[in-house]
C-alpha cells in the first residue's frame, strides 16, 4: 500500500469540511472517492481504524448525495451538470440502497434524454456525464437504445483521444471505464470488448500521466480550497484500493 502519507493526510484534513462551501459541480470526485473508501473498508474491515466505519464513511458521501437530490429537479440546470448529478445519485444507490436517490435519479435522467415528454432518447450533449448517465440508465432499467448511445459516446471519445487531444480526459476515462464494465460486458461480442479493452490499456498509460500531474499539483499548492481537491481525493482513494487489493491478494 501507500505510504500513510498523502492520501491519509488528505482524509484526515477532510473530516471537518463541510461541502456546502464547494461548488456542486467539483463535489462528485469527493462523492466518488468516499464510495471508494466505503468499499474499500467493507473489503477490509481492519481499516475502520484509519478511515471510521462504513456508516460513518457512507454518511459523508450522503451529505453530497442530498444536495444532488435537490438539484437534479432544477429544470433550469444546464444538461451536463444535471446529468452528472443524476449518475451520482444512481451510484450512491448501489452501494448504499437508498431508493430515494435512485428514483430521483432515474426521473431526473428521462427527464433530460427525453425532453418535451417525446418518449424518444436524444443527446442533449456529448459529454462524460451524459455516457454515464446512459451507461446507469442501461443497467437499472435494461433499455437496450441507453446502451447503443453511451457506445457512439465511447466511440467517438475514444477515435478524438488518439491524438494528443486531452480535453476532459479523466472525465472519459471514468466513462469509459464504466461502458465497458456495465454495457461492454451485456453487449459487446468477445472481440469488440478484447478490442476495447486494447484501446483502454493504450489510454490507461496517458491517465497515469495526467493523474499524476494534477495530484503534484495538489502537493506543491497543499490547498485544499484552490485546486480540484476532490479529483485529487477520487484518485488517490483508487490507488489505495488498488494497492490493499495487491497486497491482501483480492
Amino acid at each position: 500500500m501507500m505510504k500513510k502519507g498523502l492520501f491519509y493526510d488528505l482524509y484526515d484534513r477532510l473530516r471537518l469540511v463541510n461541502f456546502r462551501s464547494y461548488s456542486p459541480d467539483k463535489l462528485s470526485g469527493f462523492l466518488h472517492g468516499y464510495l471508494t473508501v466505503y468499499t474499500m473498508v467493507r473489503i477490509y474491515p481492519w481499516l475502520e481504524a484509519d478511515f471510521g466505519t462504513p456508516y460513518d464513511i457512507h454518511e459523508r458521501a450522503k451529505e453530497i448525495a442530498r444536495w444532488y437530490e435537490v438539484l437534479v429537479q432544477n429544470e433550469d440546470l444546464p444538461a451536463d451538470p444535471r446529468a452528472g448529478y443524476a449518475a451520482d445519485l444512481m451510484d450512491v444507490y448501489q452501494l448504499y440502497s437508498d431508493l430515494n436517490f435512485l428514483e430521483k435519479g432515474v426521473d431526473a435522467a428521462y427527464d433530460i434524454l427525453t425532453p418535451w415528454e417525446s418518449g424518444k432518447l436524444v443527446l442533449p450533449c456529448r459529454t462524460p456525464n451524459i455516457c454515464r448517465l446512459l451507461c446507469n440508465c442501461y443497467y437499472f432499467t435494461g433499455e437496450a437504445q441507453c446502451g447503443e448511445l453511451a457506445g457512439k459516446l465511447v466511440t467517438e471519445a475514444l477515435g478524438y483521444m488518439r491524438g494528443n487531444h486531452r480535453g476532459n480526459l479523466l472525465g472519459w476515462w471514468d466513462a469509459i471505464c464504466l461502458y465497458d464494465n456495465v454495457v461492454g460486458l451485456m453487449e459487446l461480442s468477445l472481440e469488440e470488448r478484447e478490442h476495447l479493452g486494447e484501446e483502454r490499456l493504450r489510454l490507461s498509460v496517458r491517465v497515469r500521466q495526467v493523474e499524476d500531474e494534477v495530484v503534484g499539483e495538489f502537493e506543491r499548492i497543499g490547498d485544499i480550497f484552490t485546486i480540484d481537491t476532490g479529483q485529487v481525493f477520487y484518485i488517490l482513494a483508487k490507488r489505495e484500493f488498488a494497492a490493499c487489493n495487491e497486497e491482501y491478494g483480492k
